[in-house]
Formats: structure tokens, sequence, C-alpha cells
């Protein structure tokens, strides 16, 4: 089925062709995970094992170093036969534990545990969180723990809950909502708890929402307050900048906001009614070259190879394979790149799909200026970067840039402007924020 994706200004879109997709379970397990240090926005992970050294399933690898990293496990037992820098889904190098499988295993085929929420306490909660080494991959990658504590520093936060996709040809949240809907709410209403939240917000882009609905919610949430925000169907809708707008204009709704998406929720749920860590993360597999486009819960560390050739290999010559969405996402090309904590998505183009276009001068057309969102000159300031004069009206336009892909998309030249604006961003920064 062909969706049209509607851009929010110059009247652009862009047709994409939705898969009929199947739950096909768990993924088999790699015979070699290769589990990254970096799986976060995060400073890289501390290890604290040693090359040679056995590991079990769920054994803690590397300790978070600030804030805003996790802790990362081991997702399959084995044996750590190295240290390696490796290509990352998010285009970036990082090192990552090489673990050959080996031994028996401590979670799987064992009975699932089913904890009780509601009789812990938020202190133990939020220990459990930070503990399994549960993220926010809302947006950029962050420590779930770390997010929540900062809000509460602040005082009377509010839980708000994207039920969509931010990037709509990833697809995953969308599922994941539609197939395991009791799931997310029991996440949501158990997060609401931990971190003490004075109401829920949900962001939906549904017409279906009535009373009847709400008033079950108000269960799930223990009569807590429940707003709701309908989102237009254009892009971009889902991202941090597009929803607080639409949150701002009700006054009854705190500025104090911890923004999630559906795979956050069901990863807290995990950690704390099943005692689980992140071990494992669900996948969109779709794409024109790939034989049998599918969801699977693929354990972290299995390389992109082993996916495809679970889903039947190629079917078309492949072109390009991005990560986390056509719109926003990365082109990686080496097959070992591993699954992490934030991947969402594969999609594996063929070469008519992505034809090789190299990129080519700017023909001052206009056209990205048209789309921006945030009303900004994108190839103005992809020229002051490459000239190196960053300005300070300059560096505050480039703050304001969502990194949504609506310029590069309509770029006849090809020229990748939100991508170089990111790095500039970074660089302003002084620390490397990008997923």
């Amino acid at each position: 089925m062909t969706h049209i994706i509607k851009f929010k200004r110059g009247n652009e879109y862009i047709r994409h062709e939705l898969p009929d997709l199947d739950f096909m379970g768990t993924a088999f397990l790699p015979s070699t995970a290769i589990i990254p240090l970096s799986q976060d926005s995060g400073l890289p992970a501390r290890p604290i094992v040693a090359q040679g050294e056995k590991v079990t399933e769920g054994q803690l690898l590397a300790r978070a170093t600030n804030q805003n990293s996790a802790h990362v496990h081991s997702s399959i037992p084995g044996i750590l036969h190295s240290w390696r820098e490796i290509a990352l889904p998010n285009g970036k190098l990082g090192n990552a534990a090489i673990i050959q499988l080996s031994g028996s295993f401590s979670v799987l085929g064992r009975k699932q545990e089913n904890f009780k929420w509601t009789h812990m306490s938020e202190f133990e909660m939020m220990r459990i969180l930070e503990e399994k080494g549960v993220i926010n991959t809302f947006e950029k990658p962050v420590s779930l723990s770390g997010s929540i504590k900062k809000a509460k520093t602040k005082g009377n936060p509010i839980l708000t809950v994207r039920l969509f996709d931010s990037d709509p040809t990833c697809m995953l949240d969308s599922f994941l909502w539609s197939h395991f809907s009791n799931s997310v709410l029991q996440g949501c209403a158990l997060l609401a708890r931990a971190m003490d939240a004075s109401a829920i917000c949900f962001v939906h882009q549904d017409k279906k929402w009535t009373n009847e609905y709400i008033e079950k919610l108000q269960e799930i949430f223990q009569n807590k307050p429940i707003f709701t925000v309908r989102m237009a169907k254009t892009y971009p809708a889902g991202n941090t900048v597009q929803i607080n707008h639409a949150l701002d204009n009700n006054k009854s709704i705190s500025k104090n906001r911890v923004l999630i998406d559906i795979e956050t929720a069901l990863s807290a749920y995990d950690a704390i009614v099943h005692n689980l860590c992140i071990l494992t993360r669900f996948i969109v597999i779709s794409g024109s070259a790939i034989e049998k486009p599918s969801v699977l819960k693929v354990r972290i560390g299995t390389t992109i190879g082993d996916i495809i050739e679970e889903c039947g290999g190629f079917k078309n010559s492949p072109g390009r394979i991005v990560i986390n969405g056509l719109l926003h996402g990365t082109a990686v090309y080496d097959l070992d790149t591993p699954i992490t904590k934030y991947t969402k998505s594969l999609h594996i183009l063929d070469t008519d799909s992505s034809p090789n276009q190299k990129t080519q001068s700017c023909i001052h057309c206009g056209n990205c200026l048209k789309v921006c969102p945030v009303h900004l000159d994108p190839m103005r300031i992809v020229q002051v970067i490459h000239r190196g004069n960053l300005t300070l009206d300059v560096q505050k336009a480039a703050s304001l840039c969502q990194n949504c892909g609506c310029c590069s998309m309509v770029c006849p030249s090809r020229i990748p402007l939100h991508h170089i604006i990111a790095e500039a961003k970074i660089r302003m920064d002084g620390t490397d924020n990008e997923k």
C-alpha cells in the first residue's frame, strides 16, 4: 500500500510503500554478538570485563559513565573474545565487546518473572531502571533514569507518551502500539509512579479517542489526570519541538515533561515487571531488496547480515541500508554493523529505489527554504558552516534545526543538508549528542 507523507510546509510530499508486516517472533541467537560500549548519546560505558573472561546472559559488561549513559550487558552467554573498534548504527566508530556464544542461558528458557510494580517504591523502581540499562529512545538515546531524575528535581513532572512514529517510514512504534498496547500502558503507568508524575499526556494522530477510553485509562493510572493531544498527520509532527509547541497551548500542562516513545515504555515494563536487562530490541525490517519484510525481536549485538539472512536474504541487488527511518535515518554499508538499544528499523533498498546519485553544487532553487518547518534557510547555514564562519546568528539558527531531513529530501543536488547541520551542532556543543 502506498502511503503519502505530506510535509508541514511547502506542499511537498513523498510516497512510501507500506509493507504488510508480520511479527515473526524472536530471531535466532547470534553465534557471535558484537556489543558496543556506546549505546546512547552519553559517553561510552566503562568496561569491567577483560578479554578471555567467561560471561553469562545478562551480565554487566560496562558501567555508565555519566547521567546520560546507561549500563551495557551481555545479550548472550559465552567468552569475551576481544574488544574491537567497529562501525556503529549511527555511522560512527566505537569499541565493542566480541562475544562468542557458549554455555547455558540464565534467562532464555526459564520461567518468566512477574513482579507487582504497584507494591514497589519509587526509589526501588528507579534503581531497577538504572541497573537494567533502560534508555529513552524518544529522540536522541539517553538513560531513562537520568531523564527522570532531572525532571524530578524540577518538580511537578508530566509523563508525555508519543503513540506514533516520529519518522513515519520507521513504523515500529505504531506496530508495537497496535500489538502490545496493554504492556505499553502498564509500562507508562509504572513510569508515572516512578517519577511521581502529576499527570500523563498521550500524544496521538488518531480520531478514535473517546471519553470511555479515557475512563478506562484512569483506572490503570490510578486516577491521575490524563490529557490527550492530537497531532496533524503531516511531517514532522512527533519530535520534541513540535510536541512541546502543541502542549504549550494548554496552560494546565506543566512544561516539565519527560517525553517517551512506545519502545521505551515496553523496556521499562520488561525491566520492572519481568526483571530483565535490555538484551533485545524489536526491529522492523522492510524495503524493496528484502525477501520477507517483518518484525523481529532481536538480541542486541546481532549483526545486520544475520537479520537479513533470517528474513530470506536479498530478493534484488541491494543499493543501500538505512537505519531508523528513511527521513532522518543513517545509511550504513557494513553488514557486520550490530543492533543496539537505539536501533528501531532497517530499510533494505535496491539500486532502483536508491540510485547512486552524486552530490552536486547548489542550484539555488529554494526548495529547502520552502519546506523547513521552523523557517530556516538550510543552504545558507551549510554554506557558512563550510566557510567556518560560525557567527552567533548562524549558531542560533542551527540550534533550531529539528534534524527532520525535509530539506535533504527535496534537494535536487542531493546535498545532505540536515546531516551537515547536525554535525556542526555537535562541534558547537563540544559533545557527541548524535544518535
